[in-house]
């Protein structure tokens, strides 16, 4: 049984070819940049401002004002936690053998029937903003928090300093979940019938698959 998560299912969006020859073989690997390490310790750096207290070090100061947003929020507030949800929907732990789907929102804050979910983006510009992203966070929340009936969901761009916001009620939850399951199943057809077609894109520049595997890497 495979396992999804919001990037999986993005990437076999975006290239079948590099989803397989990465997450199925394992051939190749995603080699980090200096963007994404960037993205990877204002995260931690974040997480352990929300969560500890530990002062934000000149570098990021410039994102506290968006922390402390966030931050003034009333409720339970989690960092980095780690869902996992059953293909029926119900919720399991993210390393559980039956998991089906894996999310991880940047900040949950849960303060009864309301839940709000953050998570954090350091590219330089909002213009493709995707928030299916927080759809998915927000059915998760539901599977794992059933006195949750709304959900409000934040894309909060640092460097681009803007705010993309969605909001969803339990009401969704179905719709939502079968929506992503539909997006899992092309996946489990593909490795049924064994067919990882490519896509040709601006993006293959930056993949990982070698010319030798993909007719479209140069």
């Amino acid at each position: 049984m495979l396992t999804h998560s919001y990037s999986s299912i993005k990437q076999y969006e975006n290239c079948g070819r590099q989803y397989h020859e990465v997450r199925i073989l394992k051939k190749f690997k995603s080699e980090g940049t200096e963007a994404t390490m960037y993205g990877t310790e204002a995260h931690k750096v974040l997480e352990d401002y929300m969560m500890l207290g530990t002062p934000i070090p000149e570098k990021f100061k410039q994102f506290q004002g968006y922390a402390d947003t966030i931050g003034r929020a009333k409720g339970d507030r989690l960092c980095e936690l780690k869902m996992g949800i059953r293909a029926d929907f119900t919720p399991c732990g993210f390393f559980d053998k039956d998991v089906w789907f894996r999310g991880v929102p940047d900040v949950l804050i849960i303060n009864g029937e309301l839940a709000r979910v953050a998570d954090w983006k350091t590219g330089k510009s909002s213009r493709y903003a995707d928030t299916d992203q927080l759809e998915l966070m927000a059915g998760m929340v539901f599977s794992h928090y059933p006195e949750v009936q709304r959900v409000k969901g934040a894309l909060v761009f640092l460097v681009a300093k803007d705010f993309v916001t969605a909001d969803y009620t339990r009401d969704q939850f179905a719709a939502i979940m079968s929506k992503w399951a539909g997006k899992a199943s092309r996946i489990e057809a593909a490795l049924a019938s064994g067919v990882w077609n490519p896509r040709k894109s601006p993006l293959c520049r930056f993949c990982p698959v070698s010319s030798d595997t993909c007719e479209f890497k140069e």
